[in-house]
């Protein structure tokens, strides 16, 4: 079978239409911070119809919000019903992290000046211009307020002023030292067990988790062949095959949790469990193919990733100082387990007060 074949095979290993696009929308909503064209904006003071789904000290996230960040990620692409409460979720996870940070920075004395505000106003203003088009028009087509971009300015201000301070040439280097394999072009021979479930009964989670521990003991002790396993348990259209699902890069054609998983095996290793949108997998590599891409190819890449660690370690230390309420009005990540959480019933306005 040629590698295209595999490929195709992974994209519809469980049934789901996972592409590299749609993989990039699940692990990479992240890039939104430091990305200008996807920057976010917080929506004008509400009306009585808007919904908060988040508030973050004093400052409140509403459902546009993330509507509005959700089209820039998404840009017109569909996405499987399984997947779109777990895209909702990270990108409510990234406005909330984008707060936290902006809090950090008021509290630390990273903000801008006023005067600083006011200048990179006017660049980004000259650059509307440049375009031909005026400030307001400009406006409308992002569907912002002038408060709006103020509030935009100041985030990359603040973002590359940090970032300016973390990304650097030593740290970019270690990083991919640490991670070479997933970033060379390594490619791996996997195959996997899925046992799929819905997508958020803590109950039917945990019975999951449990039959693959159990699973992945008999395959140790050698009850079971990892291939006779996958074709007794998996719900994946690989059973037949043994769970084969072929060749993967890292950055692809799997979500980021099967791949982070799978490039941390040896050859033969099976992995514990492994949670994605889709249900709970065992994973096996049976072949390594290494990759050559130095660092000057994936530079990019390495540096966007630290910008991304370096929000998470932000935002997870500011919640020490400032408080995060969910209201559950939209999907979220739970902060303590990182699990879904999905609202009870339909969006419903909410209660606005902090």
């Amino acid at each position: 079978m040629t590698n295209r074949n595999e490929a195709r095979q992974t994209r519809s290993v469980a049934g789901w239409p996972v592409d590299g696009t749609l993989r990039c929308v699940l692990t990479a909503t992240a890039l939104a911070v430091w990305t200008s064209s996807c920057l976010y904006a917080q929506a004008p003071t509400t009306s009585s119809g808007d919904v908060v789904v988040a508030v973050v000290g004093q400052e409140r996230v509403y459902r546009r919000d993330v509507d509005r960040m959700l089209r820039r990620v998404l840009a017109g692409r569909r996405v499987d019903s399984r997947l779109r409460p777990w895209v909702e979720a990270q990108v409510l996870d990234e406005i909330v992290s984008r707060h936290l940070v902006l809090a950090h920075a008021r509290r630390t004395g990273l903000s801008p000046g006023r005067r600083e505000t006011e200048a990179a106003m006017r660049q980004l203003q000259q650059r509307i211009a440049a375009r031909g088009r005026s400030v307001q028009e400009y406006l409308a087509e992002q569907s912002m307020t002038e408060a709006d971009l103020r509030r935009r300015v100041t985030w990359e201000l603040v973002w590359k002023r940090i970032a300016r301070r973390y990304v650097t040439d030593q740290r970019v280097e270690a990083y991919f030292d640490a991670h070479r394999r997933q970033l060379d072009g390594t490619q791996l021979f996997v195959r996997h067990i899925l046992l799929e479930m819905d997508a958020a009964p803590e109950r039917q989670r945990a019975e999951r988790l449990e039959q693959a521990r159990a699973i992945r003991r008999a395959i140790l002790s050698g009850q079971l062949s990892f291939e006779e396993a996958a074709r007794r348990y998996s719900t994946a259209p690989s059973a037949a095959e043994g769970g084969r699902v072929g060749w993967i890069g890292y950055d692809g054609p799997m979500v980021e949790a099967f791949s982070r998983a799978a490039f941390a095996l040896e050859v033969g290793e099976v992995s514990g469990p492994v949670v994605t949108p889709f249900g709970v997998h065992l994973i096996r590599v049976d072949r390594i193919r290494p990759g050559d891409r130095p660092l000057a190819e994936v530079r990019d890449e390495v540096e966007q990733r630290l910008q991304r660690e370096l929000l998470e370690r932000l935002a997870r230390q500011e919640r020490q100082f400032t408080p995060v309420r969910y209201t559950g009005a939209s999907p979220y990540l739970d902060l303590d387990t990182g699990q879904l959480v999905l609202p009870d019933e339909p969006s419903q306005p909410a209660d606005t007060t902090p």
